[in-house]
């Protein structure tokens, strides 16, 4: 027996809080955080000041919803459950570049205002931060995945392998290339594609490039 639907008191409430963390994002991109009010949000939104209380609670509260807006509209979820569905590793290898791009399609507003304001603001800090930790734990589950297609790259440590995937895929890395230097949501995807299956897999797979024996690296 399938369990019943959300109630339509529930379903009202979920479109409320959307509403509210759509007009907050908006509003962050565009005044600053600092400089946004909760009744400056509930006016956007169209509710009471008290509404966002009521559904989300604090300006506090608010800002630290906006991962979860970030997953949801950038389809993070989707992206996971595709690469675990997978056997195909070069695939799987791709996650990361997948997310990145999709993050800075649909929500890069978002990011720009997390980045550019945390310096000054300790609750956006905290917000970047949880972010980070996100990022990361994405990277863990991909090189799991490749661990049990057995396609690391040979003598490739697992953590290590985790470090390099995070770095190569940072959304604010990907951003500063699409700011500061011009390249296309396209090339950002291919390049942090191209360079993550050459990092982490194993040549049969596709990977290839030369490491250092722990003789040179000494």
């Amino acid at each position: 027996m399938s369990e019943p639907g959300p109630s339509l008191r529930e379903r009202q409430a979920q479109l409320t809080r959307a509403e509210i963390l759509t007009a907050a994002r908006t509003l962050f991109a565009e005044r600053g955080y600092s400089r946004t009010s909760v009744r400056d949000i509930a006016a956007s939104a169209g509710v009471s000041a008290q509404t966002v209380y009521d559904s989300i609670g604090s300006k506090q509260a608010v800002v630290a919803r906006l991962n979860d807006l970030i997953d949801e509209e950038a389809g993070i979820r989707e992206i996971a459950g595709a690469a675990r569905g997978s056997t195909d590793a070069p695939e799987v290898a791709a996650t990361s570049a997948r997310v990145t791009r999709s993050i800075l399609e649909h929500c890069g507003d978002i990011v720009h205002a997390l980045v550019t304001g945390a310096a000054a603001e300790p609750d956006l800090a905290s917000v970047l931060a949880d972010g980070r930790r996100r990022h990361i734990a994405g990277a863990g589950m991909t090189v799991r995945l490749l661990q049990e297609l057995d396609a690391l790259a040979p003598g490739l440590d697992p953590q290590a392998a985790v470090d390099t995937l995070s770095a190569v895929s940072d959304v604010e890395f990907a951003m500063m290339l699409r700011d500061s230097y011009g390249w296309s949501l396209d090339r950002i995807e291919a390049w942090i594609t191209e360079t993550s299956r050459a990092l982490l897999l194993a040549a049969v797979w596709g990977g290839g490039l030369d490491r250092p024996t722990a003789a040179e690296s000494d």
